[in-house]
């Protein structure tokens, strides 16, 4: 029998990892409390509950995480949960020459922020239990910048990847435990929005980096037909929480077992030039 001293809170709830770590937390016999930004989210994360069977355990939370001031101003009145899961996030596509100084605050308040305000916000009823996880979703882009028109996506989960290490050390004397997911490409709704994002940034005839966007949205539709679904990650999740002895990193499939692997044996001219031509950015 699994020890559930507390509730787990799952940011970004509604799909993908997110979702698939609810329901399975939910299955697992844990009280589990999901994140989601609009009320038609908390009814889509209800409906997968109930066809799970595990809708008296899910408790959706319609809370934007990337808004600090209110995460902090509704905190008092959730339960002490004894484990987060900092899923939230997405992907900021475009060049760095055309992502707006907004965008990047944007993409750094949702992935890399977010979670640090979270993770405050939990661990004093951590502490006072003696007992604890704080799990940051990471990916392989936290490990290895390889993908062109992703600057900033890469620069939050690089971030992300440092301010865990360094809460790790600071948390470890209070019994609380920091475990970060590495993920590869696996289907959720994060190819879908990098997708549209590139559609919408091809548009802009004039851009010197339109063929690269081309080229994205193939790739994106070529990732969605062969990234597994997301039960793996979940799993992963999940065991990160349960175990008494969590890893301080988990890479999570093929893809980004074979890229960490590869990554520091590479010379960065041959990475460099095959990124080149994946993204059609030869000139």
């Amino acid at each position: 029998m699994v020890d559930r001293p507390g509730p787990v809170l799952v940011t970004g709830a509604n799909s993908g990892i997110g979702l698939a770590s609810t329901l399975r937390f939910a299955e697992r016999g844990w009280d589990t409390w999901g994140t989601v930004r609009s009320k038609a989210k908390a009814a889509a994360l209800n409906d997968a509950a109930r066809a799970t069977g595990v809708s008296d355990r899910v408790h959706p939370l319609v809370l934007d995480v990337s808004d600090h001031d209110a995460v902090v101003a509704r905190w008092p009145k959730l339960p002490p949960f004894y484990a987060v899961v900092n899923n939230a996030g997405y992907s900021e596509l475009g060049a760095v020459e055309e992502v707006s100084a907004e965008e990047a605050r944007r993409q750094l308040d949702v992935n890399l922020i977010a979670p640090a305000v979270v993770s405050s916000c939990a661990l004093p009823a951590m502490r006072e239990r003696g007992s604890g996880r704080i799990v940051m979703v990471s990916s392989i882009a936290g490990r290895a910048a390889i993908l062109p028109l992703n600057a900033w996506y890469h620069a939050s989960k690089y971030g992300l990847e440092a301010l865990s290490d360094v809460l790790r050390v600071e948390v470890a004397s209070f019994g609380v435990k920091v475990a970060i997911i590495e993920p590869g490409f696996f289907k959720t709704e994060i190819e879908q929005r990098a997708k549209a994002q590139a559609a919408a940034r091809e548009a802009v005839t004039d851009s010197p980096y339109r063929k690269a966007y081309g080229r994205m949205q193939a790739t994106v539709d070529l990732i969605s037909a062969m990234a597994p679904p997301p039960g793996v990650v979940a799993r992963t999740i999940v065991s990160a929480v349960e175990s008494r002895r969590p890893l301080n990193r988990y890479l999570v499939g093929a893809d980004a077992l074979g890229i960490a692997a590869a990554n520091p044996l590479l010379p960065r001219v041959v990475t460099d030039t095959l990124a080149r031509v994946v993204a059609d950015l030869r000139g």
